[in-house]
């Protein structure tokens, strides 16, 4: 007895040094930062620079990862900050529907799409760029009916012929709160069954297969799962080769095989692109604004 009392505890006490060593490893790595799954960047640049700069300064930080619908916010508004930093990743949604009444202040894909070769090269590798026709979504208003699965396919063409190789997309979640968003502004969400949804992945995932591009499903139950934030593409990426965190990442959904990240931003911050489909608190504007006139669509060339 005394004999495997005595290896129980040698095993644990090995155990236990792994487990520290594990946890010292991932102290003295460099973050990750997100900016960020909880607010639009562009609307709020100017503050998320300041706490960016002086919570996470450069040295302690392996890549900065931004989620935005605006390029210019990597290409103007925090780029000086940003150049600061060894290696940034972009996420960049272009679903197609900018300027309509479902993104009312977003700009129109061909206005987005327009600047991938030049925040590419700001970013020094296409690789570093991911493209999300996200979310896919089919809606109907009276006897209309409003859409961007038949607009994926040529985003993610012009996309890839600009040098792009991965996208993501998901099919839009009707949480409560978004189908009554969706509601007060006269929509209603047309249900697609597992046979439709199947039917559109392929046709958009050949698509991609076509360009030399993948297409990656971010959250959607029954497909396969992705890393959006993905410490495995980011360390192979990083210009020095320094390592970062490759453990799951805590707080996502089932369906998320994201690594570790620190997201900076708070849902206070609450978009003002007025996107109806948003799964977060966003400015909702009067309905007709948009491309149908009230609020102007906002332009690439300015930062209002």
């Amino acid at each position: 007895m005394g004999t495997r009392n005595l290896a129980r505890r040698k095993q644990k006490k090995i155990i236990g040094e792994k487990k520290v060593e594990g946890m010292k490893g991932n102290k003295g790595m460099k973050v990750v930062v997100s900016l960020s799954r909880r607010t639009e960047p562009y609307f709020y640049a100017e503050k998320l620079a300041q706490v960016l700069i002086s919570r996470y300064p450069p040295p302690r930080v392996h890549t900065v990862v931004i989620w935005t619908k605006f390029p210019q916010v990597v290409l103007s508004t925090m780029r000086g900050v940003l150049k600061k930093y060894d290696q940034l990743y972009v996420h960049l949604t272009v679903t197609g529907l900018g300027g309509t009444p479902l993104e009312p202040r977003v700009p129109r894909p061909e206005e987005v799409l327009a600047r991938l070769p030049e925040l590419i090269d700001f970013l020094g590798d296409p690789r570093r760029l991911r493209l999300r026709p996200d979310p896919l979504v089919v809606l109907e208003r009276g006897k209309k009916i409003l859409s961007n699965i038949e607009k994926v396919p040529e985003i993610i063409r012009e996309a890839a012929r600009a040098g792009v190789r991965d996208f993501s997309t998901s099919f839009m979640e009707v949480y409560p709160k978004v189908q009554r968003r969706l509601a007060s502004q006269g929509f209603k969400a047309l249900e697609l069954s597992l046979k439709e949804r199947r039917e559109i992945w392929e046709n958009l995932a050949t698509t991609a297969a076509e360009e030399g591009a993948t297409l990656y499903a971010c959250c959607i139950p029954g497909w396969p799962v992705s890393r959006c934030i993905d410490g495995y593409l980011l360390t192979a990426l990083h210009p020095q080769g320094q390592a970062c965190r490759t453990d799951k990442s805590k707080g996502q959904r089932l369906s998320c095989g994201c690594t570790h990240s620190i997201d900076l931003g708070w849902y206070s911050m609450r978009c003002p692109s007025g996107c109806l489909y948003c799964y977060a608190e966003p400015i909702v504007f009067s309905r007709g604004a948009g491309s149908q006139g009230g609020l102007p669509v906002l332009s690439l060339g300015g930062n209002s």
